[in-house]
């Protein structure tokens, strides 16, 4: 695979599958992902992972009746059979409701760039001789290093028997670090980690030195007691929360089936004024990732989620929208998610005016910096976003606007929205920090300081 324009060739074979096949309402959407990763782990390079990740859906219809099929068996042969099977199963299928058709050719997609050559031709040498340098760094601090660098060309095509026809190609690059006290996991961790597009631009030596020093300063922590406490995040914690979000917030399935907390609440406040929060999939700057259309062929579109804290936009498919009377958003997660329909891919937070972290850390007399949380689960009350979550990687104790001591893990349960009416600051800068679901998305949020956050144990 080479070349922005990569994806020109499913096109063709897209195209000419669906005219062997012979149905009149189908639709292939086609994904073929090639990884290569050099992984590290017990302060040794343990293996180099190349992968071949080619993805088929295959739909067809017979009146409203739809069905679809999943394949690997991506040659014209296999997509042949697969919109045959597609439509027998179509004709004993129930009938979908807002189903009118598959896309049609539509107005042009937006373009963002999305291709660094540079990523999708590193070899395994290069990636072996940036990986020995971060094993010499962790293990000179007296450290053991597990983690990855990992490099990844993507090329789709959607194409339909109504005249859509898309393709898209990128390439993703991302690092991560551990600097364990320990090869067992056991005491200390500190934690480093970019995401690029191109494998050049990766911040891998910064990040390893910001894994070194949280684990050093995390050693021999101190515990403190649960209740209300200050707190400021950095980004790779509150990604995690402002990505529960998304899974349970901004799409249409979960508005429709009011659960979700913009449910019946459009137009009116949900959080602080602070808070700006969009689907931003067509970012064409360093932060910006993933295709510019969906799963059944839409161009993404960017969309105003909440604004100043108001509940402001729903993300679409197409048999949401039309059963609401709307348009799709372009937010189709069919090859990316099996089990769910619509959501995002690409939420970004707006930034603040702070500076810096320590300049949020500054404005705490008492509290705690959290590096990263894990075990989050957002569905305890999806109706106020109630979260609860483990801090990872890194808990300090902040007195006086100084970070002072390390302190032990602790589980905190608080409704995000809520919480982030209690913010009152917020980096300028933002990062890009991959999504756990897809690995062509990502939630790109600042360092935030909320105020009383609720920790329980």
């Amino acid at each position: 695979m080479s070349g922005a324009r990569a994806h020109e060739e499913l096109l063709g074979l897209a195209r000419s599958a669906l005219a062997r096949a012979g149905v009149a309402e189908a639709q292939i959407a086609l994904r073929d992902r090639t990884r290569h990763g050099a992984r590290f782990s017990r302060g040794a390079l343990g293996e180099h992972m190349v992968l071949s990740e080619p993805l088929a859906l295959v739909r067809a219809a017979e009146g409203r009746r739809v069905a679809e099929v999943r394949t690997d068996d991506v040659d014209e042969e296999g997509l042949v059979a697969a919109v045959r099977a597609a439509h027998d199963a179509a004709k004993v299928a129930p009938e979908t409701d807002g189903f009118d058709g598959f896309a049609g050719a539509g107005a042009p997609h937006v373009e963002p760039v999305r291709w660094a050559e540079a990523t999708a031709r590193i070899d395994e040498e290069a990636r072996a001789s940036r990986v020995a340098e971060v094993l010499r760094r962790v293990q000179n601090a007296g450290f053991v290093a597990a983690g990855m660098l990992e490099t990844q060309a993507t090329r789709s095509a959607i194409v339909t028997t109504r005249g859509c026809a898309r393709g898209a190609s990128s390439t993703v690059a991302g690092f991560r670090v551990w600097a364990l006290e320990s090869a067992s996991g056991l005491g200390s961790a500190g934690y480093g980690g970019h995401l690029h597009r191109d494998v050049s631009a990766l911040r891998v030596d910064e990040e390893t030195e910001r894994a070194i020093a949280v684990a050093r300063d995390g050693r021999s922590p101190v515990a403190v007691d649960p209740g209300a406490w200050d707190v400021v995040m950095e980004p790779p914690a509150l990604a995690e929360l402002v990505e529960w979000l998304g899974a349970i917030a901004f799409g249409a399935r979960e508005v429709e089936q009011g659960t979700s907390p913009l449910a019946g609440r459009l137009g009116e406040r949900l959080t602080g004024e602070s808070v700006t929060i969009t689907e931003d999939p067509l970012d064409d700057s360093e932060l910006g990732f993933g295709a510019p259309f969906d799963a059944e062929g839409v161009p993404r579109a960017r969309v105003p989620l909440i604004e100043g804290g108001v509940a402001r936009g729903v993300l679409y498919d197409r048999g949401h929208a039309s059963r609401a009377g709307a348009a799709s958003t372009g937010s189709a997660l069919a090859l990316e998610v099996p089990e769910s329909t619509v959501g995002p891919t690409a939420l970004h937070m707006a930034g603040g005016s702070a500076e810096s972290v320590d300049e949020l850390v500054r404005g705490m007399d008492r509290g705690l910096y959290v590096c990263r949380l894990h075990y989050v689960n957002g569905f305890v009350d999806t109706r106020r976003a109630v979260m609860t979550g483990l801090t990872r990687d890194g808990c300090f104790l902040v007195e006086k606007g100084k970070i002072t001591r390390p302190v032990k893990n602790l589980r905190f349960c608080d409704s995000f929205l809520e919480a982030l009416a209690r913010a009152d600051g917020m980096t300028r800068a933002r990062r890009a920090i991959p999504t756990w679901w897809s690995d062509a998305g990502a939630t790109v949020v600042p360092a935030v300081r909320i105020r009383g956050l609720t920790f329980v144990s």
